[in-house]
């Protein structure tokens, strides 16, 4: 902890800033050069991004190379922690491949979105224990998992509630995810956020939007906006994380539809100047 945070804005504005492939339309080559040149320095990667190319994975890995990014998190695995007994063993089969990929890209982290599915157990004990065993594959494989307490989750839709589970499975390589967009929609109010150790968070994902009557998965996949460009308090929201000590990246993750069809190099200027914004104004 911070105290006031002065200190913590310091290591904020020197952290990395990353983006997602998502964010972008055209080409894997071009989104990593539009992200590259804008000045992001990490990306996060998903498996259609590993096989995009007919020539397989080795491709990825060295646009990669070429144009200086590292591979923030690797997205995601889904509808884990509670699911039914029958099925824990094929999902841990699933997080076992792509801790496969993972290694190709060297990337150590995983994201885990909170189960959203209509099979799955809110029983609290079930939840935790899973979450324990899927960091124990993950220790064992060298990487981590974030857990993100997505808005429309089942069981666990707060950050709040999300820490708590994270506490409770009490595994170095269990961590969270704190995603702006989850925070705000919901409208979770702040404050707890500066109570989370930062070394426990494993990864800061920020994105803005606009108030609309919209249900909060389509906004989510569809709607997205830049830092700034929309309502929420992202400096306020900032502000608490510094708190918690964090040094890690702050990955700019936007599902936008109209962002996909514009030219990648403005998107990925755009982003970036978004960022650059919000953190000249702390």
């Amino acid at each position: 902890m911070t105290g006031d945070g002065g200190k913590g804005w310091d290591n904020m504005k020197q952290t990395q800033i990353g983006t997602t492939t998502s964010t972008f339309g055209g080409s894997l080559a071009t989104k990593l050069k539009a992200m590259s040149t804008a000045g992001f320095v990490a990306t996060e990667f998903w498996p259609k991004d590993l096989f995009e190319h007919p020539d397989g994975p080795t491709t990825a890995v060295e646009l990669l190379r070429e144009n200086g990014l590292t591979v923030s998190i690797y997205q995601a695995l889904r509808n884990y922690e509670g699911t039914p007994p029958a099925d824990r063993d094929l999902k841990l089969g699933i997080a076992e491949q792509m801790m496969d990929q993972m290694g190709l890209i060297g990337c150590d982290l995983l994201s885990l979105p909170s189960n959203s599915g209509l099979d799955s157990s809110g029983d609290r004990e079930r939840i935790v224990a899973d979450l324990a065993r899927l960091g124990d594959l993950a220790r064992s494989r060298g990487v981590r998992i974030a857990f993100e307490p997505i808005c429309w989750g089942r069981w666990t839709s707060d950050y709040r509630d999300g820490w708590a589970v994270v506490r409770e499975a009490n595994h170095p390589n269990i961590g969270l995810m704190l995603d702006s967009f989850h925070v705000f929609l919901p409208n979770s109010p702040l404050a707890a956020i500066a109570d989370i150790p930062g070394d426990k968070i494993f990864l800061v994902e920020v994105a803005d939007f606009a108030a609309s009557a919209l249900e909060p998965i389509e906004i989510s996949r569809h709607y997205r906006l830049f830092p700034g460009e929309g309502n929420s308090p992202m400096a306020a929201f900032l502000g608490q994380v510094a708190k918690t000590g964090y040094t890690g990246c702050l990955s700019v993750e936007v599902f936008n539809a109209f962002y996909r069809q514009n030219d990648p190099f403005d998107t990925a200027r755009r982003g970036a100047a978004s960022m650059s914004r919000l953190l000249q104004s702390m």
